[in-house]
């Protein structure tokens, strides 16, 4: 976790960036979503837009938007509507069904697999607006709208957890066939619905599959972006991120604009709390829990919404309760307790190893250790939800 090599805004300058795109530069992202995108600009004014067609394009866009905010899986980890609701955070759980469609549905889009998406994004979390964040805002709109996918750079990206996911029979299913239900409800479905029901299989292909499907990705990408500049929003939960509330982002993106709640509380099943914070996706997982093929909604608590201020790291000894020595602290770990030291003050986490939304296995990391750079450093920081979570956890401190 060394700064020393940790970039600053002024330093992705437009020669770093050009020099960067012509190192990392995707073909086959760039001909996806600017190649493709140009031309049909010049092909649409060659094909009718008619009504049926336009309807058809609106009703998989709204669909094919909340396939990707509100898929959920079954196990208690971290998650968020859909590829993000539902499998990056865990907000809440899914009937198997509920999961085939939206695997299905969110394959439709085109943004990849649930794994695939699943890493990015919670990589996104763990280091916001750090050289390992995959849509680093610090680098600007271009980048972290179209240029992270255009100058495709993985290897870049920081490390996490996805094992929850890797053996999940839905996710793995829809990772083996994902081309091919991509292709046919992407394309094929609208195609074939335009051209049976009302003879116009072109604007089906065009306006309700291609277009449909560049529309919908910009909608997304607007989270990324828009909702990352600090000038086209509101912070109120926290102002340690660029995240901020896009009430705009919120209409087109399903729901998602309202990104710094959702910083601040990622595993919340909503997105804001407050009338402004407009969120479709939160009415369609309620309306699924009514139905009874959702359940298990993640909801924080209003004492931890509530709070304007962050609850400093120092205040947790107040609750301490016994004092040991580094030696004993290490011995107890060694030993199979889920402690971790922060500051001077041990924390028992055993009940959160599971939860956390890097992993289990970045948590295990700092048992037994110092894990005060790993908590407070500049690589991730955390919302006030996580020192909240971490303050009822202190055991004691350590007199070294």
């Amino acid at each position: 976790m060394a700064k020393s090599t940790e970039k600053n805004a002024g330093d992705f300058t437009w020669a770093h960036e050009i020099r960067w795109y012509c190192k990392n530069l995707d073909l086959f992202h760039f001909i996806f979503l600017v190649v493709i995108p140009v031309a049909i600009c010049f092909i649409a004014p060659h094909v009718a837009l008619t009504r049926n067609s336009f309807l058809m394009a609106l009703i998989l866009h709204i669909v094919g938007g909340m396939s990707i905010t509100v898929d959920s899986l079954t196990s208690h980890t971290d998650t968020v509507p859909g590829y993000h609701r539902l499998w990056a955070h865990r907000s809440y759980t899914a009937h198997l069904v509920l999961q085939y469609f939206l695997a299905i549905m969110g394959a439709a889009q085109c943004q990849w697999s649930i794994l695939w998406w699943v890493q990015h994004h919670r990589a996104h979390h763990q280091y916001t607006d750090t050289d390992k964040d995959p849509y680093d805002a610090r680098r600007g709109l271009l980048f972290s709208h179209i240029g992270w996918l255009v100058g495709l750079s993985p290897a870049e990206w920081g490390k996490v957890d996805v094992s929850d996911l890797a053996m999940d029979p839905v996710v793995r299913w829809q990772r083996r066939y994902y081309v091919i239900i991509a292709i046919l409800v992407c394309v094929g479905m609208p195609t074939a619905i335009a051209h049976f029901g009302w003879n116009d299989w072109r604007g089906g292909l065009l306006y309700g599959g291609v277009g449909r499907t560049i529309v919908t990705h910009h909608s997304t990408f607007l989270v990324n972006s828009i909702a990352h500049a600090p000038w086209a929003g509101y912070r109120p939960y926290s102002t340690k991120w660029t995240a901020t509330n896009v009430p705009l982002v919120a209409i087109l993106a399903a729901g998602e604009g309202s990104h710094n709640f959702h910083h601040a509380f990622p595993r919340d099943y909503r997105n804001g709390i407050q009338w402004i914070e407009l969120d479709w996706s939160r009415a369609v997982i309620e309306l699924c829990e009514k139905l009874g093929i959702a359940w298990d909604l993640v909801i924080t608590s209003p004492d931890e919404t509530n709070k304007g201020q962050r609850n400093h790291i120092e205040q947790a000894g107040l609750a301490t309760k016994i004092t040991m020595d580094w030696k004993d602290y290490v011995h107890q770990a060694d030993r199979g307790r889920c402690l971790i030291c922060i500051k001077d003050v041990v924390y028992d986490i055993a009940d959160f190893m599971t939860e956390h939304p890097g992993g289990a296995e970045l948590l295990q990391k700092f048992v037994g250790k110092d894990a005060t750079e790993g908590y407070l450093g500049d690589t991730h920081l955390h919302s006030t939800h996580a020192d909240g979570l971490l303050a009822t956890r202190s055991i004691g401190v350590v007199n070294r």
